[in-house]
């Protein structure tokens, strides 16, 4: 598969992530080295050499840290990836979004033909299957869609907490009002003060409401988005 996709990036059909090109350089520097110590092993009067391995050392990745509370000052833009680990997908062998760069690369052929094109890869390549990529992005739409479900669960509850809010306050307004109005011409002046105070209070826990939906629907959005993209590898795919 490594091989096929090298050749796909030189033809400029897809793109290769930073740890494909890291790869690959080290596949070449490989064997650079081992074609240069066979020459030299094959030169007359010269004793054969051990080979050496000449791959760089590759650090660690560092484990993402878990998404925070997506409601919580009506946050956005919570990396896939951290929703990945929250949800506890674990580490494909070859992740589904891997494969979606391998598709957006051949999206000049047509959907036969591009499927076609993937399975022979794989059949190729004993390294992977295409059911890990099936697997990987089944789960990725489950955790998703479970995401989802948390900021719909999440925006009920500021729904409901702040219908209470607005509630009370309109109760306490009407109470302020009843007993104002029992009061001589000079309390009229606080019958005004506690109508706007109580408005000001009404509007701006509906406007953090109205900002609350806002936000919700946006992310939404983007997680269709991001199944819609996802959902490509199992209709595709599953039954092949």
């Amino acid at each position: 598969m490594k091989g096929i996709l090298n050749f796909l990036a030189r033809a400029k059909l897809v793109e290769l992530s930073e740890d494909e090109r890291l790869a690959a350089s080290e596949a070449e520097t490989h064997t650079a080295g081992a074609s240069a110590v066979a020459e030299a092993d094959a030169a007359p009067g010269r004793m054969p050499q051990e080979s050496v391995d000449v791959s760089p050392a590759v650090a660690p990745r560092a484990v993402a840290a878990a998404p925070s509370d997506p409601l919580a000052g009506e946050a956005e833009g919570i990396a896939l990836a951290d929703i990945f680990a929250a949800a506890g997908v674990p580490d494909s062998p070859y992740p589904a979004e891997k494969l979606l760069r391998l598709l957006d690369g051949l999206r000049a052929m047509d959907a036969g033909t591009r499927k076609a094109a993937v399975l022979a890869m794989d059949a190729a390549d004993d390294n992977w299957q295409i059911g890990d990529c099936i697997a990987d992005a089944d789960r990725k739409i489950s955790a998703l869609d479970a995401y989802k479900q948390q900021l719909n669960a999440q925006l009920q509850d500021r729904e409901q907490q702040s219908a209470e809010v607005v509630n009370q306050i309109k109760l306490a307004l009407d109470n302020s009002t009843a007993a104002i109005r029992k009061q001589i011409a000079e309390l009229e002046q606080l019958l005004e003060r506690e109508v706007t105070r109580a408005a000001q209070e009404a509007t701006s826990v509906e406007a953090g409401l109205r900002a609350a939906r806002e936000s919700t629907a946006r992310e939404a959005r983007r997680m269709d988005a991001e199944i819609e993209r996802l959902r490509e590898i199992p209709t595709s795919f599953k039954d092949a």
